[in-house]
């Protein structure tokens, strides 16, 4: 079996470094469009920095550029828009006196017409107007361009600029790339999502999204489960967020640590990491650990990443965490007699509060000639005599049949 393991791991490396270097040749073109009139529903807080350029969101829409242009950054909360208003509100200071107002009035007073105001007259009435929506917001929320369109309509003029765009720097981060009034408000009011388009992509990220493309092509025309990064979320997984769902609504009080076992590319540590959790992705295949690492970079996780069997982790007694996720996993270990062994020498290691349990079904083909198969109920049966946990119930379904459950002390 070791062997066997070695040359698909030989096979991967060498298939992957020639994919590689195809696609770092692509990359050098920055003339590519790419079709994209998606808006994605994020939280404001996602978008930290701004880029070294700013690129029109009209003729630039869809380019692949490559370059330097997302590096060096600046960071949005230190932008003059940003700043000057988040005083005006924590602090109720005058336009008059604000860094922002002080320069715009500088330069229409020096002959520079800006957003067609042509005197001070004209630049109070804009931050009346600035000020009407950052209050409308905060008493509505937040709405798309369309939507501010139609309040328009109805009861007259509500100015601001286009919908938020970022541009995806080479390693997936959100750079802002216009509508800093809209940034600016959502972040400061507290609102949970706003809308953004996507202007520019780095060649380099647009070369990696390739790499997940054609992993998909390479099994059945998907990924394992769902991707969260919003340049990624279109591509499909053979799994949804249901196992996501059931577990969130049946989680206990103890919301602190999770380790996820076999954690592929981190669907779950992403997840869990939102709702606070200090997550642990347990994971030890070459492919996975490398879009799994990708992935986290994406998306600027926390999650410590294990690149090591769970078994390792027993052996050296580091098996105490509040939650454990064990889905579509335990099964491969009652394949042969040494890893059911090392599976039973797990359990009795395990110190945990909850654990997920999603068992395969019986007579799944994958299972033939195995050294046990259990059914749903007898593995559940195994893990609670093997483990410090005592107490299961049947918390869901999934569409594929395979149940869901929760185990607890």
């Amino acid at each position: 079996m070791a062997i066997v393991q070695a040359v698909m791991r030989y096979l991967w490396v060498g298939e992957t470094w020639v994919w590689r270097f195809r696609l770092l040749v692509a990359s050098r073109s920055t003339t590519r469009y790419l079709s994209d009139e998606s808006l994605h529903w994020i939280d404001p807080s996602a978008i930290v920095y701004q880029g070294n350029t700013e690129f029109d969101i009209y003729r630039d829409k869809g380019r692949v550029v490559g370059g330097g242009w997302d590096t060096p950054r600046t960071e949005f909360d230190r932008l003059d828009f940003y700043a000057s208003y988040e005083q005006r509100v924590s602090k109720g200071t005058p336009w008059e006196r604000l860094p922002y107002y002080r320069r715009a009035l500088a330069q229409i007073e020096s002959g520079i017409t800006k957003w067609g105001c042509r005197d001070k007259l004209d630049l109070d009435r804009r931050c009346a107007m600035l000020d009407g929506v950052f209050q409308d917001i905060q008493e509505n929320g937040y709405r798309s361009q369309a939507c501010m369109e139609e309040h328009e309509r109805l009861y007259g003029p509500l100015e601001l600029e286009d919908e938020i765009t970022v541009n995806i720097g080479r390693d997936g981060d959100l750079l802002f790339n216009n509508g800093r009034h809209r940034l600016t408000f959502a972040k400061i009011a507290g609102v949970e999502k706003v809308p953004v388009g996507i202007t520019v992509r780095h060649a380099k990220w647009e070369a990696f999204k390739r790499e997940i493309e054609a992993y998909a092509a390479r099994h059945g025309g998907k990924v394992y489960a769902p991707l969260t990064h919003i340049d990624l979320r279109a591509i499909p997984s053979h799994h949804t967020d249901e196992r996501f769902e059931i577990i969130r609504s049946n989680l206990g009080r103890a919301r602190t640590t999770l380790l996820d076992i076999g954690a592929h590319w981190g669907y779950f540590c992403h997840k869990f990491e939102e709702e606070g959790f200090q997550c642990f992705a347990v994971e030890n295949d070459d492919e996975s650990l490398y879009f799994l690492r990708k992935l986290r970079r994406a998306e600027n996780r926390k999650f410590a990443i294990i690149p090591r069997s769970v078994f390792a982790l027993s052996e050296d007694g580091c098996l105490r965490y509040d939650v454990v996720l064990a889905l579509a996993i335990f099964h491969h270990f009652l394949k042969h007699k040494d890893t059911f062994e090392e599976l039973k020498g797990l359990l009795a290691d395990l110190d945990v509060n909850e654990l997920y349990f999603e068992p395969h079904q019986p007579g799944e083909p994958q299972m033939e000639g195995a050294f046990v198969d259990f059914t749903p109920g007898e593995f559940v049966d195994f893990i609670l005599s093997n483990s410090c946990l005592s107490n299961q119930q049947m918390i869901g379904q999934c569409r594929d049949g395979r149940p869901v459950f929760r185990l607890w002390r």
